[in-house]
């Protein structure tokens, strides 16, 4: 089973929107069985018959964040809300327990406090569930070290305490840059994939990267997070 989450960048005046097309088609090539789309263009899903897409509640006026779930998979929606943040949410059934997925996009302009409703909230949904939370949390472990401030550990730290497993920072140690956008000279990884304890134990979780060549570079400011797990949702 691959999850792919990935800001496409369609915020108002986003001069993204015009390879918004060219981006959920390069989406699409890399083939996965569910995508967590945020600053998506919610006129521009992909056709009804490649599968279903399940939009936030809270979402601006033509961006949201989104679940995408291909053909074959049955989902529902769950409705996810969060103040300051947009959340989209369905549920999947896995091998037993149904698994809650949710595609997250962490806003402005109070960030630490968006993020940390967040995290209340997150506990609260992920209590005694299967999960899998993907998106652009707007928090990089490297944003603490350029400004020596500590907000943004403790915000994984957090999550970890929770029973969190964020799976790019287990598998490599270290983060990758996500976001190259024109008013960061630092390499942050704001795009993070996290899933409960249990799942991670079990060894489904294969293989966390971010997907970083030219040609997301023009398509976007973020690149794309592939998740790989060892989940049959057919």
């Amino acid at each position: 089973m691959l999850v792919v989450s990935w800001n496409m960048g369609c915020g108002p005046r986003s001069r993204y929107r015009r390879s918004h097309a060219d981006a959920w088609r390069y989406l699409l090539e890399l083939g996965p069985d569910i995508a967590l789309v945020q600053e998506a263009l919610r006129a521009a899903a992909p056709a009804p018959e490649l599968g279903s897409m399940f939009w936030s509640a809270d979402h601006g006026g033509e961006s949201g964040a989104g679940v995408f779930v291909r053909r074959g998979i049955t989902a529902s929606p769950v409705v996810l809300v969060s103040a300051g943040s947009y959340v989209a949410g369905v549920s999947v059934q896995g091998p037993g327990l149904p698994v809650l997925i949710a595609s997250i996009h962490v806003g402005p302009a109070n960030y630490k406090e968006n993020r940390r409703i967040l995290l209340d909230e997150l506990v609260r949904l992920s209590a005694r569930r299967s999960f899998v939370f993907g998106g652009d949390f707007n928090a990089a472990r490297h944003w603490d070290t350029v400004y020596g401030g500590r907000t943004h550990n403790k915000f994984f730290n957090d999550l970890a305490s929770h029973g969190f497993h964020d799976c790019h920072w287990a598998q490599h140690g270290q983060e990758t840059q996500s976001f190259w956008g024109h008013q960061t000279r630092e390499a942050y990884q704001c795009d993070h994939f996290f899933t409960d304890k249990a799942m991670a134990d079990e060894g489904r979780i294969l293989n966390c990267v971010v997907v970083d060549n030219p040609e997301v570079r023009v398509l976007n400011d973020h690149g794309p997070v592939r998740l790989e797990l060892a989940i049959d949702f057919s």
